[in-house]
């Protein structure tokens, strides 16, 4: 539709002006304006819904994904902070238990 080049649209008019004579000839016109907006309009909300239905699986497969990644930070974070469970327990006896109680002042 968008490919007609000056010449064709001429034609089409004296075709139209022809057939439909001059009084209807405006009439006739106005009404394929208002029937090409009305389709204009459905396309429109057409692609809307479309894009819309896309777009949802996506962002929710964003957020996972980034979610996912969160999770994994802030797990190798905590393992990066704690200390392995061997040692904790030795070093803690050694501090809170000495082996010399008579160092100990009462």
């Amino acid at each position: 539709m968008g490919n007609l080049g000056g010449g064709e649209v001429m034609v089409i008019l004296l075709l139209a002006l022809m057939v439909l004579g001059p009084t209807r000839l405006p009439e006739v016109t106005r009404q394929i304006g208002k029937a090409l907006q009305q389709v204009r309009q459905v396309t429109r909300g057409f692609q809307a819904e479309l894009q819309a239905a896309i777009d949802d699986p996506v962002a929710e497969l964003q957020a996972r994904a980034r979610g996912d990644e969160l999770v994994a930070e802030e797990k190798a974070q905590t393992e990066e902070n704690i200390s392995p469970r061997s040692e904790a327990p030795e070093e803690l006896s050694e501090q809170e238990h000495p082996d010399d109680l008579d160092s100990v002042n009462l």
